[in-house]
């Protein structure tokens, strides 16, 4: 009898083991996303945008959220909401969206990150589709998807790629990126840049080799009656982002690339491989067809 109370002892032991192995396990467990948003002063808008993500069919994720020095709401906004996957964060100050953006993915410990903002409603599918399809696509470093009433991204790479280097055709609030392309390559959002660090991301990424892709489904929608809050002038963050890209074309003299004719500029654009040599070879053909394309040579 006493051999037997001896075992069953044993047993509820090693029983309560593994259920506190197993609860450990599942507190430590690597999400498959992480979801980094950052708000500031919109606490009326958050409800709708924090449930959106803890609507989302796909559960295997953390939601990132930081609070950029807000002086409303928002932290009891955030602390009504009891789910263990929300990590919340408050900078000491108002930081700029750059910095919020860099502690969000410094503090990501998933495969993927995807971006979300506090004014936006993500649609319940939409996390499983990009993870999906990056898990099939392993050659694409960020996958966009499509927002509710605005243009239509391209869905493929080449034509991605070429309105990026004129403006941001790929948003940021829609996109799903790999941590380790960004990480392996040390690419950061431009603290210094007050507005466009969405765009000057995704060149980065570009100019590191990266590939894109959308979905040809919408992901998310905006809300209209948002309002901007960070009272910075787009005109000069574009024109900070656009010398950038003249000088990765040109380094010594960056303005001279916007100062080519458009023969000049795909000559400069092919030495970067950043299109297929068929997509390099169709721009030659349009742009400058009595010139002799490096694409074929």
């Amino acid at each position: 009898m006493k051999k037997r109370l001896i075992a069953i002892v044993f047993v509820l032991i090693a029983a309560f083991g593994v259920l506190c192995y197993g609860s450990r396990y599942r507190r430590q467990k690597t999400p498959a996303v992480s979801v980094a948003m950052l708000t500031y002063q919109r606490a009326e808008m958050l409800p709708q945008a924090i449930e959106s993500i803890l609507s989302q069919t796909f559960s295997d994720f953390e939601f990132i959220i930081i609070n950029d020095g807000s002086s409303d709401d928002t932290d009891e906004v955030v602390a009504h909401y009891n789910d263990s996957r929300i990590r919340y964060y408050r900078n000491d100050r108002n930081r700029g969206i750059a910095f919020s953006r860099n502690r969000a993915a410094s503090l990501a410990r998933g495969k993927y990150i995807m971006i979300m903002d506090d004014d936006d409603r993500s649609f319940p599918e939409r996390m499983s589709g990009q993870v999906s399809y990056l898990e099939q696509h392993s050659d694409i470093a960020a996958v966009a998807g499509q927002i509710a009433g605005l243009p239509r991204i391209p869905q493929n790479h080449d034509e991605i790629a070429a309105g990026l280097i004129q403006y941001n055709n790929f948003g940021n609030a829609n996109v799903m990126y790999r941590r380790s392309f960004a990480a392996k390559h040390g690419i950061r959002y431009d603290e210094e840049l007050k507005a466009s660090e969405d765009w000057d991301f995704w060149l980065k990424i570009l100019f590191a080799g990266g590939k894109f892709a959308a979905l040809p489904d919408d992901v998310l929608a905006r809300n209209g009656a948002s309002t901007k809050y960070y009272g910075i002038s787009y005109e000069e963050a574009n024109a900070a982002v656009r010398k950038k890209i003249g000088k990765a074309f040109l380094p010594e003299k960056p303005d001279a690339f916007y100062a080519a004719d458009s023969c000049g500029k795909l000559k400069l654009i092919s030495e970067k491989n950043i299109f297929s040599p068929a997509f390099m070879q169709k721009l030659f053909d349009i742009n400058c067809p009595a010139a002799s394309s490096p694409a074929v040579r």
